[in-house]
């Protein structure tokens, strides 16, 4: 984003506002039952999904050539640390 927004009262509102317009651009469409869920489907019946709480973000998919696709487009928009992740709302995830 153009200025610095953290400290004021509205940053979250318009962080939040941002994500979604990017998201929305790289073709995902948020869930109705929950905001924190971005999905796009590919032709051949897959999906990436993108989990969204607070300011964590995973990106996740059956299809990893897609998920990584969609990741890196998503880091040249966004400065993000990439790497495999152990935990996520306290829920330890294991691979």
């Amino acid at each position: 984003m153009k200025k610095a927004i953290y400290g004021l009262k509205q940053a979250s509102h318009a962080w939040w506002h941002e994500l979604d317009r990017s998201l929305k651009a790289l073709g995902f469409s948020c869930l109705y039952a929950d905001a924190g869920i971005f999905i796009t489907k590919h032709a051949d019946g897959t999906m990436v999904i993108i989990l969204v709480y607070v300011d964590d973000i995973i990106l996740t998919g059956p299809n990893t050539a897609q998920v990584a696709s969609k990741k890196k487009l998503f880091m040249d928009k966004w400065e993000c640390c990439n790497g495999e992740f152990r935990e996520f709302l306290q829920m330890r995830i294991e691979y």
